[in-house]
């Protein structure tokens, strides 16, 4: 009986869980990366929760760092091609005809919602893909990267 409450209640807070995410990302590619590669060997995958981004005016985090990149580089400039089109660019950099970091505001889902892919090809074949969403404007976002503290 105990046993069968706790699948109920673990379930509910999955599916829970997977609504919210999907909410976030609600039309976009990039979500797509997040779930394909996220469980991955060679990829590091983080979400912070809302308690832990309080702080930052940020209530979505999600990060995709993999280390060994060549096979997905495709399906990531397939996802962020798909998705910078509807957003604004505020800092790209380009090297030999390939992207090699973005940053990009995407229209906000409510007013004051703004929302963020950051994107950076490394040097030793890695890349990491960010998604931040919240009423963090542009402007603190690039100090909070930034800061040395």
């Amino acid at each position: 009986m105990i046993m069968r409450k706790f699948i109920r209640i673990l379930l509910c807070s999955l599916l829970l869980a997977c609504s919210t995410e999907i909410y976030a990302q609600k039309g976009l590619q990039i979500a797509s990366l997040f779930q394909k590669y996220g469980n991955r060997k060679g990829s590091t995958y983080v979400e912070l929760s809302k308690q832990l981004s309080k702080s930052w005016d940020i209530t979505h985090y999600q990060s995709l760092k993999l280390t060994k990149v060549e096979k997905a580089l495709p399906d990531i400039y397939r996802c962020l091609n798909a998705d910078r089109e509807r957003a604004k660019k505020i800092k790209e950099v380009v090297a030999d005809g390939q992207l090699q970091s973005g940053y990009y505001q995407l229209p906000p889902i409510e007013k004051s919602i703004n929302r963020f892919i950051l994107f950076r090809l490394g040097k030793k074949g890695d890349a990491t893909l960010i998604y931040i969403e919240g009423e963090i404007d542009s402007d603190d976002l690039v100090a909070l990267m930034f800061s040395k503290e």
